[in-house]
């Protein structure tokens, strides 16, 4: 219980400091608007994504995508998140527990099943793929979310 309340302490002093999201909200326009110059079909999904993740994941992964240090993982600048595409569709699709690696970062939280549509998941994963450093330049479609299985 004890854990609990400062970790909820420690979410809300992190997402309530409006100059740090300010900051990281021009980082994402940045990249956002190199992104979405080369391709409007991912600027699009983008759009939609960030409303998905601002729905779903920013209590967790926070507003600047950085995460909660050993709790939650970051998705800004993610090695795990560009480098596990599969795994990282699974882990929205179908939650994920165990350990895992990010940013030579050990964690080992559970993340529960967010009950997205298949097209809702490729949006988000556009969005949080080319947003806060990271770029990828291959677009995730609905049917590719479809194909992958637990």
């Amino acid at each position: 219980m004890r854990l609990t309340l400062i970790l909820l302490i420690i979410l809300l002093s992190v997402s309530c400091n409006t100059s740090e999201k300010k900051k990281d909200l021009s980082i994402v326009n940045v990249s956002e608007e190199k992104v979405n110059q080369q391709d409007p079909i991912l600027k699009k999904s983008m759009t939609r994504g960030k409303t998905v993740y601002t729905d779903f994941c920013i209590s967790c992964h926070l507003p600047n995508g950085k995460g909660v240090p050993k709790v939650f993982p970051p998705l800004a600048n993610s090695d795990y998140l560009m480098n596990n595409r599969i795994k990282s569709i699974k882990a929205i699709k179908f939650g994920q527990s165990g350990e895992i690696v990010v940013n030579g970062q050990t964690y080992n939280s559970v993340m529960s099943p967010l009950g997205l549509e298949n097209d809702e998941i490729a949006d988000v994963m556009n969005y949080i793929t080319n947003s806060w450093g990271n770029s990828n330049e291959k677009l995730i479609t609905e049917d590719e979310v479809s194909k992958i299985e637990p």
